[in-house]
């Protein structure tokens, strides 16, 4: 449809284009390809005519043009989607986005493999959207552990860990390369195989979700108390319990029956021995 609507454009770039989807998709295709349209196209959805220009002005043409980008990577059908984060939030997240971020969306439409830069800003992009009011976290390991320790937020309402994110970037590049060609009668497409995707053993090709474990059978096992003390009584549920305190209890810094504190009276009590 795309297609269609610039070799149109060529003949006529002064005509009248109306596209007629209920799709969303198309209408972002619209903007990001503005540029290679008719300069007076506008589409006509359930909601009603939307004109393209505006749209395209308001978001600048770095913003429009990455937009596509943008949507693939923060769910579409075939890529998957953040868990309990919606378009809207989404949506004004990009719009406050530098211009790392941008360039970075673009990049996925690229041959060759994404570099270290390009998923640091991605990961980046994906804290500011999780990140708790007052909070500036830019790891995603650190973010993860903050959110679980001091909210405790469920893992469906965490951000995915980094090897989630690198396979969603794959998948994101597969939908991002036909995007980026909407214009294009003949496309040079991504092997899905070689990008976050693999044979099951009925040969459906399925999304690979993650190489690696959400987090270390460790953490898995840990145990919570809702002390707030200096832990140095048999009050504390973990000193009862034999137990040292962890990072999830409410103790904090001050306790004196985390591993830390209990190695460095150790190695004290070593020093007077010697």
């Amino acid at each position: 449809m795309i297609w269609l609507g610039t070799a149109a454009a060529r003949c006529c770039p002064q005509a009248r284009m109306v596209f007629f989807t209920p799709d969303t998709d198309i209408l972002v295709l619209a903007v990001a390809h503005y540029e290679k349209l008719c300069k007076n196209t506008a589409i006509s959805m359930r909601t009603g005519a939307l004109e393209i220009k505006p749209i395209w002005s308001a978001l600048g043409r770095d913003k429009a043009r990455a937009l596509a980008a943008f949507y693939a990577f923060t769910g579409a059908d075939t890529v998957g989607r953040f868990s309990g984060q919606g378009k809207t939030k989404w949506f004004q997240h990009y719009m406050k986005a530098d211009h790392k971020v941008i360039t970075a969306l673009m990049k996925l439409t690229e041959e060759g493999d994404v570099t270290q830069e390009v998923k640091d800003t991605l990961a980046r992009f994906v804290c500011s959207l999780y990140c708790p009011k007052g909070i500036h976290i830019t790891d995603i390991p650190e973010l993860r552990w903050h959110l679980f320790c001091k909210h405790l937020a469920e893992s469906s309402k965490l951000p995915p860990t980094v090897g989630a994110l690198e396979k969603h970037i794959e998948r994101v590049r597969v939908q991002c390369r036909v995007w980026s060609q909407a214009v294009e009668r003949w496309q040079c497409l991504f092997n899905p195989l070689h990008h976050g995707y693999h044979r099951n053993d009925h040969g459906k090709i399925q999304p690979t979700t993650t190489d690696v474990p959400p987090a270390p059978l460790a953490i898995v096992e840990l145990v919570r108390y809702q002390c707030k003390a200096h832990c140095t009584t048999q009050r504390c549920s973990c000193r009862r319990n034999n137990l040292a305190c962890t990072d999830l209890c409410l103790c904090g810094s001050d306790c004196e029956n985390d591993v830390d504190y209990n190695a460095e009276s150790h190695a004290q009590e070593s020093d007077e021995d010697m």
